[in-house]
């Protein structure tokens, strides 16, 4: 598409590489909303707004009701990660073709250096750091970002099954504010993940370890740093991206941890 036209929600920390990445295709931005223009501001742009596709950038637990409205309106819905946090109005999302989610992990360049082999010993050790601000605003309130799991893990279980196929059983399931741990077991795989947030700042890591070699995926303080964006508006605008449907899996397994944890 020519000049493809993008409306934003949300001019959060991540707002900024979605900026870039849009620049970095030849789209044209003709709205932008954020809270400070009312808290229903957002849903009024959607009705009246003349661009193609819609970004939201928002706390995640407003993600469902805006692609809602989005979908809508017939527009192309690109909604950072995660998509929803809740179970049910996932199962709404499923069936829309229109909408599309930015899971960038699986363009990383290492990805390419991984080979599948009929059965594989992964260990997953995703530590990074997180400061008082970061617990203070919205995403250290669980009902909002989803808690661990949403805001940091999906990224990484989104990657395993990506690359190695769909779980068949999980065990050893621990949860806390900061921290979560367990084993994955796939037909393909078995993986042992940690996830915590309670890293010091210059000891950051993204790494899996698959069958014995070691892929760092990002030492920086957040993986938007990895520049990998443009990549996601690449297909986007070629009508290709991450569906819902591409994502049944992942949010199947999410939950499924949650549960195990009680």
């Amino acid at each position: 598409m020519d000049n493809p036209k993008f409306s934003l929600i949300g001019t959060g920390f991540i707002f900024s590489r979605h900026i870039q990445a849009i620049q970095s295709i030849g789209g044209e931005i003709i709205d932008i909303v954020n809270d400070k223009r009312g808290q229903y501001d957002w849903s009024a742009m959607v009705e009246t707004t003349k661009a193609n596709y819609i970004s939201i950038l928002t706390p995640n637990d407003l993600h469902f009701q805006m692609i809602e409205k989005a979908h809508s309106k017939e527009k192309i819905v690109l909604c950072e990660k995660p998509i929803c946090i809740l179970p049910e109005d996932f199962k709404y999302l499923k069936g829309y073709d229109n909408v599309f989610t930015v899971l960038q992990l699986r363009y990383h360049p290492l990805v390419k250096e991984i080979e599948v082999k009929d059965f594989n010993e992964i260990e997953i050790d995703i530590s990074v750091y997180r400061d008082k601000n970061y617990y203070n605003s919205w995403k250290g309130d669980s009902k909002r970002s989803g808690g661990i799991l949403y805001n940091l893990g999906v990224h990484y279980f989104d990657l395993l099954i990506y690359l190695f196929g769909n779980v068949k059983k999980i065990d050893e399931v621990k949860i806390s504010e900061k921290e979560a741990s367990g084993i994955i077991r796939g037909d393909k795989f078995i993986c042992k993940f940690y996830l915590t947030t309670n890293a010091k700042q210059n000891q950051q890591r993204r790494i899996f370890k698959i069958n014995g070699r070691y892929f760092n995926f990002s030492s920086q303080d957040n993986l938007s740093f990895e520049d990998l964006h443009k990549f996601v508006y690449e297909d986007l605008i070629r009508g290709k991206g991450i569906r819902p449907m591409d994502i049944n899996d992942l949010m199947f397994l999410i939950e499924a941890i949650k549960e195990y944890a009680g």
